[in-house]
């Protein structure tokens, strides 16, 4: 050993005098682990990054959708204080930057900005449409900048974590390979040392770690060995003289393999490679050398040519696969990777190899061939790239996007699917349809219709039963075959939300159509309503005895006056004349309810009594019945509870009015599904003074709301109606009409069994109101 040692000039000393294990150590595992968790955080903050501009975007799209499902009711309806009020309460979103609405002419209608901002950068525009046509246009641009801090504070904690973890990493990596490592190393060493000076007393045992002390051992062992093995040489060397023969007799014969085999070499249309275990030569055939773009001249046969052509992140991995395959951990040795070529572009490989083991079991030889598989692998990517293209196209998709194959099982299951159902895509894959959906359990035998006669079929607002809820589908059904395999995809639609908009569209239509007609026919009734009451009026003076004309008449006909009046009071004509008195009065105040019910465009501010409009609105609700719906007021006990001295209330009469109705006939509508119980169905109103508000409680002894209904009974389109029943504004148009036209609250308390109250608190100071 010593003199192997000083015939390469070095000294044991300077053979130690190399890197540090423990600081190599050291480095690597720190490197490592901060290289994993690198690589977490990045995914965990493009993740939460993505999760936060998906849920900007989310909301921009949700207030867009509002403020212009809101301006379709349509928009000339509403003035231009009503308009500013609208856009104000959109801009007091913190997201929104900025608001545009105008006509369908261009006309700006509300423009407001909050100011400068560059971080404002997500712009959103939406058509508002009534009876299918353009009515105006808005358009909002929503900010970024709490998105951007959000990504800073994350960026700043990522920060100091992996500090932190990188100091405890380096000092507890140090301490435990200096404490478990670098000492016993060293003892080894000092033996080793004083073994090579020719002193064989160095007592091993002095190592404690088992790992080290095998190795001392057998170091021993060796050396006690060396003596023993130089009187085997001796022999041994004779023998081999006497083999010398008979190798070159074998060595003919290995010429002519050899000649076989460069020819078969020549012929093939991959690089072979041929690798002496136990000598480290390699030899690299010329197509070897081709496969990378170089002539067989300029790639020298060792092994370090191939080593740094091959890139480097995947070394690792065909190191690994050779190691496992020399250790007979696996039965073959197949590895892909990347090889450089002379262009500086990489070639995909596939490295195929088979080795020779030993009578000990130790591998000798070792030989293979490369494969140039960039072909395959462009396709490979270029077909993945696609497979990723579709599957980020169906996800992006608002629709649910299921796909089955002939046995009904599915096979595709796009991200919407996923959100309406909250069942993940392996959940689901390779189960019937009807279990994933079992709303759509009907689909199956179109499915089977459309795969067998290979037609697309389509089923506009087709209803589905749900729990608690009717809903719309626009669903279609595509025949496709796959692989010989005949299956179909389904895309479901949910246009609950398009049909509630048409409903009420068509009812505000009917509504409006209705009010005029009623005004219409309200001024041709007067007329002879007129006639009639003036009619019985003269009738009654031309009987009162007390006017002389009526004595001088009587009197000339031969009777008098006491007579008349006898006969017609005895035959109740009187009465009768009373009566069509009073019943054409009553009627003239009905007309005369619904055509100031009627005129909502001339509605103004101001102050009226809330008795007497609670009065009125309550009259002109008690000549509304509809049997079909199961409702009359005729049958409805009302009771009042108002309180004495109300100040007058500043309003826009006329939608008071309307939200009174509304709430009135929704209390009447609910009270055919009470059941049967005793008390008779009963609706009371009170009025309170409290503070600077008016209170107007509307209860009922009706069925009541379950706690998911009440939750609601405010959204847009919300209803609990079946379709075409709905035909006020809806609570969401009242709730407006309260918080935001008059500053006031709309609240609901509700169980079921134990009836309904809205309560409505209205300003009784608004300052922009004249007295």
């Amino acid at each position: 050993m010593s003199n192997t040692t000083a015939s390469k000039g070095l000294s044991v000393p300077d053979i130690i005098k190399g890197r540090s294990l423990s600081r190599d150590l050291t480095v690597s595992l720190v490197v490592m682990v901060l290289v994993v968790v690198a690589a977490l955080f990045s995914f965990v903050y493009v993740q939460i990054s993505r999760d936060m501009l998906h849920e900007v975007d989310r909301k921009a799209d949700e207030y867009i959708t509002r403020l212009a499902d809101i301006l379709s009711i349509p928009m000339w309806n509403f003035d231009a204080r009503t308009m500013d009020q609208i856009g104000s309460v959109f801009a007091q979103y913190e997201l929104i930057n900025e608001i545009h609405i105008e006509d369908a002419q261009g006309n700006t209608l509300f423009r407001v900005r909050k100011g400068a901002d560059p971080d404002a950068t997500v712009f959103r525009e939406r058509a508002v449409r009534f009876e299918s046509e353009t009515i105006g246009r808005v358009s909002m641009v929503v900010t970024l900048q709490d998105y951007r801090r959000s990504l800073e504070r994350l960026l700043k904690a990522s920060a100091l974590i992996m500090g932190s973890v990188l100091v405890v990493l380096l000092a507890s990596t140090g301490v435990l390979l200096r404490v478990f490592l670098r000492r016993p190393l060293e003892a080894l060493q000092s033996g080793m040392d004083q073994i090579a000076r020719g002193d064989f007393a160095y007592d091993m045992g002095s190592i404690a770690h088992a790992e080290l002390a095998q190795i001392a051992e057998n170091f021993s062992r060796m050396c006690s060995q060396v003596e023993q093995r130089e009187n085997e040489l001796h022999a041994i060397n004779t023998k081999l003289q006497e083999e010398i023969q008979s190798r070159r007799q074998t060595e003919q014969a290995l010429r002519a393999s050899e000649e076989r085999y460069a020819l078969v070499v020549g012929g093939t249309s991959d690089g072979i490679w041929d690798w002496d275990l136990v000598a480290n030569t390699v030899y690299f055939s010329p197509r070897w050398k081709s496969i990378i773009g170089y002539e067989d001249h300029e790639v020298p046969n060792r092994l370090d040519q191939w080593k740094v052509r091959v890139h480097p992140d995947d070394l690792d991995t065909v190191l690994h696969a050779h190691d496992d395959y020399l250790a007979r951990r696996v039965p073959e040795f197949q590895v892909e990777y990347r090889m450089r070529h002379k262009d500086d572009s990489y070639r995909w490989i596939l490295g195929r190899g088979a080795a020779l083991w030993d009578s000990n079991g130790v591998p000798v030889r070792m030989a293979g061939a490369h494969t140039d598989i960039t072909t395959r692998k462009e396709v490979e990517q270029e077909l993945r790239e696609a497979k990723n293209n579709l599957d980020n196209i169906l996800n992006a998709m608002p629709s649910i996007i299921v796909g089955v194959d002939q046995s009904g099982s599915i096979t595709l299951w796009n991200r919407t699917a996923e959100r309406v159902t909250s069942l993940s895509r392996d959940a689901v894959l390779g189960r019937p349809v009807g279990e994933a959906l079992p709303d759509f359990g009907f689909l199956l035998d179109e499915i089977r219709r459309s795969i067998a006669e290979g037609g697309t079929i389509s089923l506009d607002k087709t209803p589905v039963p749900g729990p608690g809820v009717t809903r719309y589908f626009d669903i279609v059904i595509y025949p496709v075959v796959s692989r010989g395999s005949f299956g179909a995809v389904v895309r479901l639609d949910d246009i609950t939300g398009r049909i509630r908009i048409e409903e009420m569209m068509v009812q505000t239509e009917k509504m409006l159509s209705v009010g005029g007609l009623a005004a219409g026919m309200a001024h041709e009734i007067n007329n002879p309503l007129g006639g009639i009451l003036q009619g019985a009026q003269n009738i009654q003076r031309r009987l009162d005895p007390d006017f002389a004309p009526n004595v001088v008449a009587a009197e000339e006909s031969g009777c008098s006056m006491d007579s008349i009046r006898g006969y017609l009071d005895r035959r109740g004509i009187l009465r009768f004349l009373e009566g069509i008195r009073e019943s054409g009065n009553r009627a003239a105040n009905i007309v005369s309810n619904m055509l100031e019910f009627s005129r909502r465009s001339e509605s103004r501010w101001q102050r009226v009594s809330l008795p007497y409009l609670v009065d009125r609105t309550l009259e002109l609700a008690a000549n509304d019945y509809d049997l079909k719906k199961k409702y009359d007021f005729r049958h409805i006990d009302i009771v009042r509870d108002f309180a004495a001295d109300l100040p007058d209330l500043p309003c826009m009469p006329t939608e008071i009015e309307q939200v009174l109705l509304n709430l009135f006939k929704n209390a009447a509508q609910a009270m055919h599904l009470r059941g049967d119980r005793p008390d008779p169905p009963r609706i009371s109103v009170s009025l309170r003074h409290e503070g600077g508000m008016l209170r107007i409680d509307v209860a009922d002894n009706g069925p009541g709301m379950e706690e998911d209904v009440r939750r609601r009974v405010f959204e847009p389109f919300f209803t609990t109606k079946s379709v075409g029943e709905g035909t006020g504004p809806g609570l969401s148009v009242s709730y407006f009409i309260i918080t935001t036209n008059h500053g006031g609250t709309f609240t609901v308390e509700s169980e079921p069994g134990r009836g309904t109250v809205f309560t409505l608190r209205l300003p009784v100071d608004q300052r922009h109101i004249p007295t």
